[in-house]
């Protein structure tokens, strides 16, 4: 099974993601972005995913969308039915280039290790920087 990555944002923050992570792991077809930009809504980029879903029933599609409990997100919840979306909510950069560099489509169990491994990351950071530190953090 292929897969696709989409990612969806209020605003233009999934075209910047976009682009960052292109910068580290190059142009990759299967990866895009939609975002919902002041006075749209976010029926129509809900509307090009279900397309796509029913288009290429044979493609996975994994939507990173940037904020659970937001509008977009909360509008593309509507799509989880379909067999083929995995729907990820809380978008950042080592879990996008982790989730793009992971060939094949992935199940529950490996897109759940992705999100662990990425948000460990970030503590991970966070911690060895306070502990090395004599200084206070703030």
């Amino acid at each position: 099974m292929n897969k696709k990555i989409i990612l969806v944002s209020h605003g233009k923050l999934s075209a910047g993601m976009l682009h960052s992570v292109q910068m580290i792991v190059g142009e990759n077809p299967d990866v895009s972005c939609m975002g919902m930009l002041p006075g749209e809504h976010y029926q129509p980029m809900v509307d090009e995913v279900e397309r796509q879903l029913k288009e290429n029933p044979d493609t996975q599609y994994i939507v990173v969308a940037d904020l659970l409990g937001g509008s977009v997100c909360n509008g593309m919840t509507t799509l989880t039915g379909y067999p083929n979306i995995k729907l990820i909510a809380g978008m950042n950069m080592g879990l996008v280039i982790s989730l793009i560099l992971s060939p094949g489509a992935l199940s529950d169990e490996e897109i759940d290790a992705k999100i662990l491994e990425a948000k460990d990351m970030n503590h991970r950071v966070l911690l060895e920087k306070t502990e090395d530190s004599e200084e206070d953090f703030f």
